[in-house]
């Protein structure tokens, strides 16, 4: 049985890493699993020979990963030019580049599947999308807001940055002919989370599941056991910055005597987190680690927190969540974006002083909880994928035990 012929968009990828470049290898790993994969990418190559051998040389499915690097000019000197500075503007003028590229790749030699992977977003769309052959989109985030009753806690440059995107997402909805011709050529969206299945329009909605992409490996086995009279702990895993909720998680802790929390990540907000600490007299209770490698993290999760405390006002997936799910730690997080489709639940935001009591009861309720692990390994993940692209008649409905698959589908016109 042959395997079809996938041609990916994956923008920033890179294995052994967390967030987005994590997830397009996880991505690009599943894929391989049935299908012929030439990846598109703005990372350079990591051998020294130019190729992308150190990366596919230490996975069984390698052999079926093909990369193309495509540069921005100015990449070499990252501050040479405008886009190389300003993420979103280097994206979109990759992303011409790209679709010209795909084309020729297409007439070259035609792929059964187009695929945007990384940095997939509902409202700026893909160039993939105008390849003479089916297309798949996602999974897609940009559709989670905060709750607005919590956005007058992250400060004004959280106020200004939330307005900012909530203006640009409105007018990529409404304004951008890329995004359109994108929704209406996917043949299946993949989406992170409701709230972005929600805010696709209502024409797009019944090709669209959900699918995010959280799939981990290489996981510790969890052996944390707490003591009678040791201090419970709350883990809070992410970058600094007003959306992840940090004051929240702050403000849980200083409601909890006795409570512990252990803080992993760093970023700009760093100095008003400590003060704010200090300020509620838990500085004593409240350890701040830094930024921390994978492996790091996950150590804590397995052998130090109780709960993972996870307050971020808009997450579209968020990886950590989904490695403490696969641990077995009890996960408290609200009920806004990815997070609770990963961990089954999430508190319902209110004013501040509702949410951070309800985290409190969260906590509480869940400390000495053990919960099922959550199955995100890349072969369950794989043939939850497969039957998506079943059911969207992208692959016939046959039997897959050999790990291959056949495309179903001739290619269509681009509109």
């Amino acid at each position: 049985m042959s395997r079809p012929r996938i041609l990916a968009f994956a923008y920033d990828i890179e294995p052994d890493r967390g967030s987005e470049p994590g997830a397009g290898w996880a991505s690009v790993r599943m894929l391989a699993g049935f299908a012929d994969v030439t990846v598109m990418t703005r990372r350079i190559s990591p051998g020294p020979d130019g190729s992308f051998t150190p990366w596919t040389d230490r996975i069984p499915e390698g052999r079926w990963i093909h990369f193309v690097s495509l540069r921005l000019p100015g990449d070499e000197a990252t501050q040479a030019v405008f886009w190389a500075r300003e993420a979103h503007i280097g994206y979109m003028a990759w992303q011409i580049q790209a679709g010209r590229e795909a084309k020729r790749l297409h007439a070259a030699e035609p792929f059964d599947l187009t695929w945007h992977l990384t940095w997939a977003n509902g409202w700026l769309g893909s160039t993939l999308s105008g390849v003479d052959a089916p297309f798949v989109l996602g999974p897609i985030g940009g559709g989670v807001s905060p709750p607005w009753r919590l956005v007058a806690g992250i400060g004004m440059r959280g106020i200004i940055f939330e307005l900012g995107r909530g203006v640009i997402r409105f007018a990529g909805r409404r304004l951008n002919p890329l995004a359109h011709r994108s929704w209406r050529r996917a043949r299946l969206i993949l989406v992170q989370n409701r709230d972005t299945l929600d805010w696709l329009p209502a024409a797009a909605r019944s090709r669209t599941r959900i699918f995010n992409n959280a799939t981990v490996v290489q996981l510790p086995e969890r052996t944390r056991q707490r003591a009678a009279g040791d201090p419970p702990v709350a883990m809070f895993a992410g970058r600094l910055v007003p959306l992840k909720g940090w004051r929240l998680a702050l403000k849980t802790i200083a409601g909890l005597p006795g409570w512990r929390l252990i803080v992993c990540g760093d970023g700009p907000d760093e100095p008003d987190a400590r003060a704010l600490a200090r300020k509620l007299g838990i500085e004593d209770r409240v350890e701040f680690r830094g930024w921390l490698e994978r492996d790091d993290v996950l150590k804590v999760m397995a052998e130090e927190a109780d709960v993972l405390l996870f307050p971020s006002l808009h997450d579209e997936a968020g990886l950590a969540v989904a490695e403490a799910a696969a641990i077995g730690l009890p996960i408290v997080c609200l009920d806004r974006g990815g997070p609770p489709v990963i961990a089954g639940w999430g508190v319902e935001p209110g004013t501040e002083a509702q949410t951070v009591d309800r985290l409190r009861t969260g906590l509480e309720t869940h400390l000495d909880s053990h919960p099922p692990l959550a199955r995100l390994d890349p072969e369950t993940r794989r043939r939850e994928l497969i039957g998506f692209l079943r059911e969207a008649r992208l692959l016939p409905p046959d039997d897959d035990s050999d790990g291959e698959a056949r495309p179903a589908v001739e290619p269509e016109g681009a509109s």
